[in-house]
């Protein structure tokens, strides 16, 4: 079995963004959406990869933290909401009737 290695370059923007080259994003198999990974290995490598932008794993990070905060009970959590719906409900209402 013949081991084939490729070089591929791509310049760094001021940025600090670079293009995957064609081929590679071919060998990837990535699109636009999807996530890249780099892994930071031994012998300072770096590995490629790619996390499809359906993929749960795609969402990893996408919520802010929990804050600190007291837990809620089901009461209060449907208080809360109620008094947001009617706020937003009023300002609706509010900006209709301006005139």
């Amino acid at each position: 079995m013949e081991n084939n290695t490729y070089v591929y370059s791509s310049t760094l923007s001021s940025k600090h963004q670079v293009t995957i080259p064609t081929k590679v994003r071919e060998w990837l198999g990535a699109e636009p959406g999807d996530q890249v990974v780099f892994v930071y290995g031994e012998n300072q490598e770096v590995t490629l990869k790619v996390r499809k932008k359906d993929s749960l794993l795609s969402l990893f990070g996408s919520m802010p933290p929990k804050r600190e905060q007291e837990e809620m009970n089901w009461e209060d959590i449907r208080k809360e909401a109620r008094e947001q719906w009617l706020a937003s409900k009023q300002k609706k209402e509010d900006e209709r009737c301006t005139f």
